[in-house]
């Protein structure tokens, strides 16, 4: 199973240090009801309640170097629910670049909602050298390894 630690580690530096230096305020990790009447937890909201934000630590790529379509729908469903919600100013924070110029050309060609707005979190150097080894370790954990065993035929039931 992935270990999504790193990923955590990344998602508070950037609620604990770099937002509350571009937004000017503290942030937290809350629960908001919203206008449909359920609730969600959000990975930052602020102080005040007057911004809302979704956090993603993912790249536009695979490690394999395909087009990560998954985690696109996974910005796609938080973008549903940030619309939902009550808050003011809506956001998806972003520290992989290759993900917030995708999210903005997407924005460009009409496919984002236009009251929610990307930014890009460049993590520190270490930050972002263990985010990489971590994406490795769970790409190669999932990944066929090389050297499949072959495993015994089953005989045929008819």
């Amino acid at each position: 199973m992935a270990d999504t630690r790193c990923q955590l580690e990344c998602e508070d530096w950037i609620r604990r240090k770099w937002m509350p230096s571009v937004f000017g305020q503290p942030f937290y990790r809350e629960r908001m009801l919203l206008t449909s009447g359920g609730v969600f937890d959000f990975d930052a909201v602020s102080a005040d309640k007057s911004i809302v934000a979704s956090i993603s630590t993912s790249g536009a790529r695979t490690v394999s170097g395909k087009n990560a379509t998954g985690k696109l729908m996974k910005l796609r469903s938080d973008m549903l629910f940030l619309l939902l919600s009550n808050a003011p100013r809506k956001i998806i924070v972003l520290c992989e670049l290759d993900m917030h110029l995708l999210c903005q050309r997407e924005g460009v060609n009409g496919r984002t909602p236009k009251e929610i707005e990307f930014f890009h979190a460049p993590l520190p150097d270490e930050l972002a050298l263990k985010l990489a080894a971590a994406r490795k370790r769970g790409s190669d954990e999932v990944s066929p390894s090389r050297g499949l065993v072959e495993l015994p035929q089953t005989k045929s039931l008819n």
